[in-house]
């Protein structure tokens, strides 16, 4: 089931379409719900319709700035939210970082995650609780954003289950009996796109697909949907 915790991207990262896949994609696994991202001047570039990944198990909140993601993420709830800087830092400006594992999860926890070349603007930095480091312990100077996403994202879910008591989501009752219920249209609505795909297809490689062959990529479809890779 699902944790509410809110990991967010920075605003460069929405440009680079791979790492804000990868970045969804290991959230979504791990089980979180809600992803906060600062909107981009270049929108997303996906060949896959938001109905047919990762993306659409989770919400995604867009915002137009610094400001307004900061605020959102504190009117939901969320406690501390703490941005991903380097173990050392190269200048004065910057706090020094507490380790990933020193962090109070307890708390509802939102982890920020800037683009790898610009880092996190200083608006966010400055609206933020403290910043955080994932402890490198080889020769590597760094960790691509959408891994250290994932480290942080699998390490953070581990201790906020144990602060709950070992509880698998920090959702009440009428929130998992919604979200269930979303799910299923999702999953309803998922279903009848492939088909309608599938079935034009069919008609696009000539008549010669006969009825049979129609439901049979229908249904090669539906499996991929249930058992995606």
């Amino acid at each position: 089931m699902r944790l509410t915790a809110a990991p967010h991207i920075e605003r460069a990262l929405a440009a680079d379409p791979g790492n804000r896949a990868a970045i969804i994609r290991s959230c979504e696994a791990l089980g979180l719900l809600h992803i906060h991202e600062i909107r981009s001047t270049q929108p997303p570039n996906s060949s896959r319709p938001i109905t047919t990944g990762s993306e659409k198990w989770m919400k995604v909140h867009v915002h137009a700035d610094a400001d307004d993601c900061t605020a959102a993420l504190r009117g939901a709830g969320v406690q501390q939210i703490l941005t991903a800087k380097p173990e050392h830092p190269q200048n004065d400006v910057c706090r020094q970082p507490q380790a990933l594992q020193h962090i109070d999860f307890s708390k509802a926890t939102a982890l920020v995650f800037g683009n790898e070349v610009n880092g996190i603007s200083p608006q966010m930095s400055e609206l933020c609780d403290g910043d955080f480091c994932i402890p490198i312990h080889g020769l590597t100077e760094s960790f691509n954003v959408s891994v250290a996403a994932a480290i942080c994202v699998h390490f953070g879910r581990m201790k906020r289950e144990q602060a709950l008591g070992g509880s698998c989501t920090d959702m009440d009752p009428g929130e998992i009996n919604a979200l269930l219920t979303e799910y299923k249209q999702i999953h309803s609505k998922s279903r009848h796109f492939i088909k309608e795909k599938r079935v034009q297809s069919g008609r696009e490689h000539g008549k010669s697909a006969s009825k049979e062959e129609r439901r049979r990529m229908w249904l090669g479809a539906h499996q991929k949907q249930l058992n995606p890779t």
